[in-house]
């Protein structure tokens, strides 16, 4: 056996090995600590890069599925004044009905009128305070809400709503006008005649309201969908980009028992190197 006391080859070799046991342990503990596999590029690079890209996309998709629920919101308040807008034309109606019957003369028909346009006014009040954060959701021409519902560029849908208005007349002899999409409605039911044909224009005003409310209802389905399907893939991004970045826990302990288990016997065996040396003494005696 050769002895040498400049160099202690066995010493070095097991400092050497007892150095990267030390930075697997220390490497194990981070993980354990943040709960991460990847806590900086240089762990993972190509890794970290993948996963930053999940969890932006996570991040883009959650704010896509918040506008969406605005969207939502929006096209619950629209159904909501046009639920209103039909309950009162329904009774405009009656008193349309009312005013044909010709038991009726002028001035009680112009009495009815002033109701009507009373109940008009109710309606143009309706259309122009109707609002969602401070704009308009029905105007005098057609209003659109573009909706970014995605966590990509042009991930758009554009909610196109009708216009609304309506137009009381000030004396009880004039006739009230109500317009929706580009149809004008008048009700005038100062004479037999004239209420006969104001319960068909009622009637007509009637069908645009629901169309309109229907064609608002269907934006609330599509943007529902849309919130269904952004929640799907966030949830399946966030698991993707967890896989890739976030630490195994069991096999993490399981690596930490070993490297501390091999620190423990490295340092053992770094004292029974150092002794190595001292046998030349006995070679000196």
């Amino acid at each position: 056996m050769a002895l040498r006391i400049n160099y202690n080859y066995q010493a070095d070799f097991t400092h050497f090995n007892l150095k990267q046991t030390e930075y697997n342990m220390n490497k194990a503990l981070e993980r354990l600590a943040t709960g991460y596999r990847i806590n900086r590029a240089a762990d993972d690079a190509a890794g970290l890069y993948i996963a930053d890209q999940l969890k932006t996309y996570a991040i883009s998709l959650e704010q896509g599925t918040r506008n969406s629920q605005d969207g939502i919101s929006i096209a619950q308040i629209a159904q909501a004044s046009l639920q209103n807008v039909y309950n009162i034309l329904n009774d405009i109606k009656s008193k349309a009905i009312e005013a044909a019957n010709d038991s009726q003369d002028d001035a009680t028909r112009e009495i009815i009128q002033q109701d009507i346009n009373k109940l008009v006014d109710v309606i143009s009040k309706i259309f122009s305070d109707t609002e969602f954060n401070g704009k308009k959701i029905f105007k005098s021409s057609k209003n659109t809400f573009t909706i970014h519902y995605g966590g990509r560029t042009n991930q758009n849908l554009t909610m196109d709503i009708w216009t609304a208005v309506a137009t009381a007349a000030a004396t009880a002899s004039s006739p009230s006008t109500i317009t929706i999409a580009a149809s004008g409605f008048t009700i005038d039911v100062t004479s037999q005649a004239k209420a006969e044909k104001a319960i068909k224009n009622i009637d007509d005003l009637i069908k645009k309201v629901d169309q309109l409310n229907a064609l608002i209802g269907s934006y609330q389905i599509e943007l529902e969908k849309i919130v269904t399907n952004n929640e799907s893939q966030r949830i399946n991004v966030q698991e993707a980009e967890s896989r890739i970045k976030n630490v195994d826990f069991a096999k993490e302990m399981s690596e930490f028992t070993r490297n501390q288990i091999l620190m423990q016997s490295g340092t053992a065996m770094l004292a029974q190197a150092n002794q190595l040396p001292q046998l030349v003494l006995q070679l000196l005696r």
